[in-house]
């Protein structure tokens, strides 16, 4: 559900997306908003990202980041989702030590598919026999995975949080101070309908909180792992605190000072929705911003998947001229046009276009990359051994894409794009220079 307009009319006064997140950074102090609750519930906390997202639309910095399910592929899953709800549903298991949340999005690794972020994770546990279970949500409205003991699916507590939403009633909201706040977000972006996008923030975490509190209690776990605590797992956390269960996140991507995901500002604040740990893949990671926990809970743990990857390829050589493009969804066309508008320049280049999973479905709606897939020297790429490429590419090109830091430890020479976001990337293209 789209909560804004876009058009002409509405193109705000916004030029990039430093500019947008400063303001977004402003309207929480002025309005103390990380602490604006509504019946016990802090909205503004919860749909911090996804607010970002939608504000970035609006001032036309951004794309829809991933495929969106329409109304006719919603109806085929749904006999996908009733049987994983009915068969995988995690209250039918039993007391266990540790629970899983993965990355909702898999990969296909020698012939299975894996969550790269908790898999190696997971062959651990399973050699020490330890006493866990995994719960994996959807990824656009279905599950790729194998079928395992310990495996369980999500869907009946997104499923029941949907259709009991709707009989929830909220009280003790005041419209005034959000009319004050949907005022400023007008005037400098373009309409934005907070009051309905809180509204329905609110109902849905009162009944996903009961659900995943009442699963808590019957599971028992003493640690919770996850991937993307602001992707929808606010109301876990939450409940975890309030029975004393550690939550702990695993890195899953690049942050920065303008990633809404982890950075809350300088001072240390506490939150409600936010893990109690967190992993990162190394030293530059924890000091890449001031995250809102203490600094000795954030514990450095390699990158299981990128170093297997990486002691796979070492025997690759690179191809003279090679360069992988690393697409972003957020960005859509406007990476291929920025190529487009630029051919005398890359057309020295071997293109390699890796698009972004969240644009295998909707990449033929994209103008400019349909002109340059007519050139010889550009091939479009969708599922493939993303590190197999890097080892064999001189260079790499994109904007802020957490891939151009891997891309770096296999060697490769990096060339910024001039587009929205590239900013964020400022620390990073210093200790390239």
């Amino acid at each position: 559900m789209e909560y804004f307009q876009k058009g002409k009319d509405l193109m705000g006064k916004i030029k990039n997306l430093k500019e947008l997140r400063e303001f977004i950074l402003y309207l929480e102090d002025k309005y103390d908003l990380l602490n604006f609750e509504i019946d016990g519930v802090k909205p503004w906390q919860l749909k911090r990202v996804a607010i970002d997202y939608d504000l970035g639309k609006i001032a036309g910095l951004m794309e829809t980041p991933h495929t969106t399910l329409n109304f006719k592929t919603k109806l085929s899953n749904i006999f996908s989702i009733l049987k994983s709800s009915i068969f995988y549903n995690p209250f039918f298991s039993t007391k266990k030590d540790i629970m899983i949340f993965p990355h909702g999005r898999v990969k296909k690794v020698e012939g299975k598919y894996i969550d790269i972020y908790t898999h190696y994770f997971i062959e651990k546990l399973k050699k020490e026999n330890k006493s866990f279970i995994e719960i994996e949500s959807p990824h656009i409205g279905k599950h790729y995975t194998d079928n395992e003991p310990y495996r369980y699916h999500n869907d009946f507590i997104l499923v029941t949080k949907h259709i009991f939403s709707k009989f929830v009633t909220i009280k003790n909201i005041d419209y005034k101070y959000i009319s004050k706040i949907e005022k400023e977000i007008v005037e400098k972006i373009g309409y934005y309908n907070l009051k309905s996008l809180f509204e329905d923030t609110v109902k849905k975490y009162k009944i996903e909180y009961k659900l995943y509190k009442k699963l808590l209690e019957k599971i028992q776990p003493k640690h919770i792992y996850l991937v993307v605590s602001y992707g929808g797992l606010g109301s876990l956390i939450k409940a975890a605190k309030d029975l004393d269960i550690e939550t702990i996140e695993f890195q899953h991507g690049n942050f920065s000072k303008y990633h809404f995901g982890y950075y809350f500002g300088e001072d240390k604040k506490k939150l409600d929705y936010f893990p109690d740990k967190f992993y990162v893949w190394n030293e530059y990671w924890k000091n890449r911003i001031n995250f809102p926990i203490e600094d000795n809970n954030i514990i450095v743990k390699q990158f299981d998947y990128l170093e297997y990857r990486k002691s796979l390829y070492n025997h690759i050589q690179k191809k003279k001229n090679q360069a992988i493009v690393l697409s972003q969804g957020v960005l859509g066309d406007m990476i291929a046009k920025k190529i487009y508008d630029n051919w005398e320049y890359f057309k020295q280049f071997d293109i390699k276009y890796k698009l972004h999973p969240g644009e295998y479905d909707r990449y033929e709606e994209y103008e400019y990359l349909l002109k340059l897939s007519k050139y010889k020297n550009v091939e479009i790429l969708t599922d493939i051994d993303l590190y197999e490429c890097f080892s064999s590419s001189e260079f790499q090109i994109g904007v802020y894409s957490t891939a151009l830091y891997e891309g770096v430890e296999f060697g490769c020479k990096t060339i910024f794009l001039d587009l929205p976001g590239v900013e964020v990337m400022d620390k990073f293209r210093k200790t390239l220079a």
